[in-house]
């Protein structure tokens, strides 16, 4: 996938054997995960759409936030090991279905929790051990893949104008 000369793969995510383009983020999109990227920094480190290449799963995915507490990639390498939190920020025509199948394929390569950010309602599921929950602004955000964050879920979203 990431070899072939006549495919573009820089927006192409290959999720179980398909190729799926990625959309290009919106500037709401981008400053949420910037955002979220800052917030994680104090807890390891965090990368901004790096490239996943999971062998055993023929998946090549691009999470939007990607976060290490320890052993993250070297700076010129793909991600070949899981990080400990994958974040999706929902784009114009994905679905929560469509969230579902990638934060599977997520848990599958190791991660321990990934996070799918809903602008649209200012919402966030997180997807760990096996279950959803969704938290909405007010609650409070946590996971034991990131020990000792505990941040409001409206820390996440620009302030409404």
């Amino acid at each position: 996938f990431l070899l072939n000369p006549e495919i573009d793969e820089s927006r192409l995510e290959l999720i179980d054997g398909e190729a799926v383009a990625k959309p290009m983020p919106t500037w709401g999109h981008a400053r949420v995960a910037n955002r979220i990227g800052s917030l994680l920094e104090g807890f390891g480190s965090a990368g901004v759409e790096p490239r996943a290449v999971i062998q055993s799963a023929n998946a090549s995915p691009i999470p939007d936030v990607a976060f290490y507490r320890t052993g993250e990639p070297d700076e010129s390498e793909y991600m070949h090991s899981p990080p400990h939190l994958a974040v999706e920020v929902m784009s114009p025509g994905q679905g929560i279905p469509f969230m579902r199948r990638k934060a599977a394929l997520y848990a599958r390569f190791g991660v321990e929790c990934t996070w799918v950010v809903d602008l649209n309602r200012r919402e966030v599921h997180v997807f760990e051990l096996g279950t959803e929950r969704t938290l909405g602004l007010g609650q409070r955000l946590t996971t034991p893949a990131v020990p000792g964050l505990d941040v409001d879920v409206s820390a996440l979203f620009p302030a409404p104008r």
